[in-house]
């Protein structure tokens, strides 16, 4: 796995974790496409574009506090795609409860930025997606 490529999903995960959604979307190509678990999130088409993403980003951290994004493991899918897996969530701004989710992504990258990425509360189905299903 490229030294570099998991050093720019950190920084992503990163930015997103201090709520810097603008440094999230420098990280992202202009025609970036993000594509949310349809069986969780409303979403039921691809994200394009760094306002679309963003705007999607910005959104998934309303319901906390100070929603988070915890890696647990990252995976070589192939040269240009990583597979994160997470704990997602954060303590509720309603309810003052503290939970998180298994959130798994594929980033795909090109030329140094993030062009794609696919989110799954299913790890399963993201290892089946990223080809490394056990």
């Amino acid at each position: 796995m490229s030294q570099e490529n998991v050093e720019l999903i950190q920084a992503f995960i990163e930015a997103y974790n201090a709520g810097e959604i603008d440094a999230t979307m420098d990280l992202c190509a202009v025609d970036v496409e993000a594509f949310p678990d349809a069986s969780v999130f409303p979403e039921t088409r691809p994200l394009v574009g760094r306002d679309e993403f963003g705007a999607f980003l910005k959104e998934t951290r309303s319901a906390w506090v100070a929603a988070r994004a915890v890696t647990k493991e990252a995976l070589n899918a192939d040269p240009d795609r990583v597979l994160v897996r997470t704990d997602w969530g954060g303590e509720g701004i309603s309810s003052g409860v503290e939970t998180y989710s298994n959130l798994s992504a594929i980033y795909t990258i090109r030329d140094g930025q993030i062009s794609r990425a696919d989110y799954f509360f299913d790890h399963d189905k993201a290892l089946k997606a990223a080809g490394l299903e056990e």
